[in-house]
């Protein structure tokens, strides 16, 4: 079924045959964007997985560099990454309460939370307990937000 959402054409797929058809083998016909003038500038010429036309080398360069799912081998390689963070998370909330009392602002440290499991088990580098990592990391993430808008 072909609908038309204001100015964009949409394809609705409704059995299982037709999907086959469109997301595997006619994958190159549906899945293109235009060439984007930022990402162009950021990302190399747009050869970043987001941004580069299907075609083989999408498909190699995914095939390298998208993990199959979590299995529970690596979810167990991580879980004392987890809990050495959760552990530091809870000390932090603890000594908020006792210094400011009842109210302890939670954004800030589950923001940070994330930024330090994440840094930890991308990065291989621990980032909680180092303001200038920490720093590195949140400037790589604003300018990122302000660059790609």
């Amino acid at each position: 079924m072909l609908l038309r959402l204001c100015r964009v054409l949409n394809l609705v797929v409704l059995s299982a045959n037709a999907a086959h058809e469109v997301l595997q083998l006619q994958d190159h016909a549906f899945a293109s964007w235009p060439a984007l003038a930022i990402p162009w500038r950021l990302l190399y010429g747009c050869t970043d997985i987001a941004f580069t036309s299907h075609g083989a080398y999408w498909r190699g360069v995914c095939k390298i560099a998208v993990p199959p799912p979590a299995d529970p081998a690596r979810v167990r390689a991580y879980r004392g990454v987890r809990e050495e963070e959760v552990a530091e998370l809870v000390r932090k909330v603890e000594q908020q309460a006792h210094e400011g009392g009842d109210v302890v602002r939670l954004s800030e440290l589950l923001s940070g939370f994330a930024k330090d499991v994440n840094g930890w088990i991308v990065l291989g580098v621990r980032t909680s307990g180092r303001a200038s990592w920490r720093a590195k990391v949140d400037a790589l993430l604003e300018e990122s937000i302000v660059l790609l808008g």
